[in-house]
């Protein structure tokens, strides 16, 4: 949205804290501004560091753990590698296909792919149940996939995270709460995320942004996969 800030001043000047509308436009004002910034950048890279709760037959429910290194540029070029309780994996889209590798097996397979980052990410999880790890930030559609899903989106002032200015939002309905930390800076890029689900025993899944590097000149080279020694092609069926 144009003239952002001084939009944001006179939305806080006239909402105050006292009322709780369900759908707050300083909060959209936000989201919108990091939805614009992302949607403009040519190249970036971030880590991840996320947690998530699942429920195991045996000891219950149960924290996982992963660090993933996210490289993007647009349209049509990403590389994730993913670290944590669930093995070490990660994959290669050049624009053509995707090659998938679990660095745990040594083992990989090739994937026909779309010729964009979005309709890949869809694919991937779609047909194969693999995601890209903070997907749902790069849609160009964010925003407006948050009002469509939400009852409730409310801006809750200003918080301090790893000793980062931000923004904190929450979002709400029946099944989920969302909860968003995004940078109080120029970039407005996303710092912190946790999500609850509701039916599902108050489960967590909550990851935290690093280390974002925008638009830096990134090798095509990046973006191709190199089987090390050894390594066995195998191929994945769709869900």
């Amino acid at each position: 949205m144009k003239n952002y800030f001084l939009a944001l001043i006179l939305l806080v000047t006239s909402f105050g804290y006292g009322q709780e509308p369900k759908i707050d436009a300083v909060a959209v004002n936000i989201l919108d501004h990091m939805n614009d910034v992302i949607g403009e950048l040519e190249s970036c890279s971030y880590d991840l560091s996320s947690s998530q709760d699942i429920m195991d037959p045996d000891l219950g429910l149960i924290k996982t753990f992963n660090e993933s290194k996210v490289i993007m540029v647009g349209p049509d070029k990403t590389v994730v590698k993913i670290n944590g309780d669930k093995g070490n994996r990660g994959f290669w889209y050049n624009g053509t296909d995707v090659t998938y590798y679990s660095y745990t097996e040594n083992n990989f397979a090739k994937i026909d792919a779309p010729d964009n980052i979005i309709s890949t990410i869809d694919t991937l999880y779609m047909k194969y149940n693999i995601e890209v790890p903070a997907a749902d930030f790069f849609y160009p559609s964010f925003t407006d996939d948050i009002l469509d899903s939400f009852d409730t989106v409310q801006y809750l002032g200003e918080k301090t995270v790893d000793n980062e200015p931000c923004f904190h939002l929450k979002t709400t309905n029946k099944e989920m709460e969302v909860q968003y930390w995004i940078s109080n800076d120029a970039y407005n890029l996303p710092k912190k995320f946790v999500i609850i689900y509701k039916n599902d025993g108050n489960k967590q899944y909550e990851g935290t942004f690093n280390n974002w590097v925008l638009n830096t000149v990134i090798p095509d080279s990046v973006f191709e996969f190199n089987p090390p020694s050894k390594a066995s092609e195998i191929n994945i069926l769709a869900k």
